[in-house]
């Protein structure tokens, strides 16, 4: 079946800024390679006057940029409908047979509502629905729990300096006093602190709002993994819409390990954002007790946002003892070099991690990974075959596994062995393709057309 297939995401293809724009690129070449009609659309808010249209060629795609007004975005204004009628007016004109949303989701979902296309949503972090953004609690616990005022409360207010104080507060201002003061806020300038804290309720309420239009309006909902299907079902997403789908990498050359491991110190990798919720800490902290001289830890990866600036800087004085080597941002061309290079990864991350590509590069590679048993990585890692599973958050037993790795590295020789089970592109795009036709011919549709 030939079909034209629309991509939706947001900000550039050539953006480096975590693994969905890698995913994106990923997808785009596949779909290419195997001969299929597609085209990349995002999204994005100026100050003109009007929506407005910016056509080129990147990586071989034909993309569009939608410029859209920024007073737009400001759905109290009562403008947040005329987003969503630009962005039909697109889908109009480009006319795909499916549209598979990246970015701008809820507003991609809407759009497509109006003109009767189904509509494709990738989820590919816990923000999908999650007000925090991570589903990772308050307590840096995994959230196992659905989203709603009560649930959300203690984990957005950690995000806004000192705003755990006033929890108790909040706790005893009526929720509409909250909605109602949340509204003023936001009608009026940014004011620090205040505004973060005063529309904290109003912001959880956009994104149950939004978790709503989704399971309404999303023809299908693709889980990368088993862990972000649950979380996708627990927070109201009929279950028949979803379906789990693993992502798939273009596979690059498997390299053999050293055969002198037992003679020199093992060397590990971390390759990711430098990101509180990734887990570095963690990771350090289980480094930090073991004898340096046994190990070599690379770390590539960068700091873009400021909190990742001073999450960074607070790890690099904290962490001294560690025997690590701070390599920085490094462009996604040159990690499966990276890889090689050393004999594990270490995936420490403390939040739902909803794939983890990190992990099947490493193991397209040919390197087993330690990792934390934090969604993605269980449905591509068997414990003590092909990779280590540990804990969350538990430096004891993030340090336990790697110390027996250390005193007996030739586990790694029989581990390389097993890693040979990873997605590629073109079958993750064989998969994909099997949902767009379903979707299509069912003519399971996200709502009729206006």
């Amino acid at each position: 079946m030939s079909i034209k297939i629309l991509i939706v995401g947001q900000g550039n293809l050539c953006d480096h800024y975590g693994g969905g724009q890698v995913y994106g690129r990923n997808l785009i070449a596949g779909l290419l390679d195997s001969a299929y009609n597609v085209e990349y659309l995002s999204l994005v808010y100026s100050t003109v006057s009007v929506s407005q249209h910016h056509v080129e060629t990147t990586l071989g795609v034909l993309t569009r940029q939608l410029i859209l007004p920024v007073s737009w975005k400001d759905t109290c204004a009562g403008q947040y409908a005329s987003a969503v009628e630009a962005l039909a007016s697109a889908y109009r004109d480009i006319a795909p047979d499916i549209i598979h949303v990246h970015g701008w989701k809820e507003l991609a979902c809407l759009a497509a509502d109006k003109t009767g296309i189904p509509c494709v949503v990738t989820a590919h972090h816990g923000g999908i629905v999650c007000p925090a953004g991570a589903l990772l609690n308050h307590r840096d616990e995994i959230c196992n729990v659905a989203a709603d005022q009560k649930n959300c409360q203690p984990c957005c207010v950690c995000s806004i300096p000192g705003g755990k104080l006033w929890l108790p507060l909040l706790r005893k201002t009526p929720f509409v006093a909250q909605m109602r003061l949340g509204r003023w806020l936001r009608a009026h300038h940014f004011l620090y602190f205040i505004t973060p804290l005063g529309t904290l309720a109003l912001s959880i309420s956009d994104k149950l709002a939004a978790i709503e239009t989704l399971g309404r309006y999303a023809t299908r909902l693709i889980a990368p993994s088993r862990a972000i299907r649950d979380a996708l079902v627990r927070n109201g997403i009929p279950s028949i819409k979803v379906v789990v789908v693993s992502h798939g990498i273009p596979l690059p050359q498997r390299q053999p390990l050293r055969p002198d491991l037992r003679k020199e110190l093992v060397r590990f990798l971390y390759v990711g954002r430098i990101s509180h919720v990734k887990g570095l800490h963690v990771m350090l902290e289980a480094f930090s007790t073991l004898p340096p001289e046994g190990y070599e830890l690379h770390i590539v990866g960068g700091a873009v946002t400021k909190p990742e600036q001073r999450y960074l800087t607070k790890l690099q004085q904290r962490y001294t003892s560690v025997n690590a080597i701070w390599h920085g941002f490094r462009s996604h061309e040159v990690i499966p070099q990276h890889i090689a290079e050393c004999d594990m990864m270490v995936h420490p991350a403390i939040f739902l991690e909803v794939f983890g590509l990190t992990i099947a590069e490493s193991l397209a590679v040919g390197r087993p990974v330690i990792a934390t048993r934090c969604g993605g990585a269980e449905d591509q890692i068997r414990d003590g075959e092909n990779g280590l599973l540990v804990p969350p958050n538990d430096a004891v037993s993030l340090r336990r596994a790697i110390k027996s790795i250390i005193d007996e590295p030739a586990r790694l020789q029989t581990m390389a062995k097993q890693t040979v089970d990873v997605v590629t592109v073109k079958k993750h795009v064989q998969e994909l393709v099997k949902v767009y036709i379903q979707a299509v011919d069912d003519g399971v549709k996200t709502g009729r057309p206006s």
